[in-house]
């Protein structure tokens, strides 16, 4: 069974926002919360159901978790996590 833990990224799989990626803030049952800083912020995360999303795998920034919602500059840094992970998800597909 795949573990859905909170600072995980997590890439949409069907919707209007296919293949965006964002980060696990949440879980619900079935549901995960999920946010990218931006269009989704942490006060108001999307949520979607487990088999409508790609769980991508990021021990960094899980463990440091906590910490990261704590910071008065959440938003930012889950924008620059996010960002940087499409980047590298784009040109990876390119090659």
């Amino acid at each position: 069974m795949v573990e859905y833990k909170l600072g995980y990224f997590a890439k949409s799989l069907c919707g209007h926002d296919k293949g965006r990626i964002y980060m696990i803030v949440e879980e619900r049952g079935e549901m995960v919360g999920l946010c990218d800083g931006c269009r989704r912020p942490l006060a108001k995360p999307k949520y979607k159901k487990k088999k409508h999303v790609q769980m991508m795998r990021a021990e960094e920034l899980a463990e440091s978790f906590e910490e990261l919602i704590a910071s008065g500059d959440a938003d930012a840094r889950i924008r620059k996590e996010t960002s940087s992970k499409e980047k590298n998800e784009r040109e990876s597909r390119r090659m």
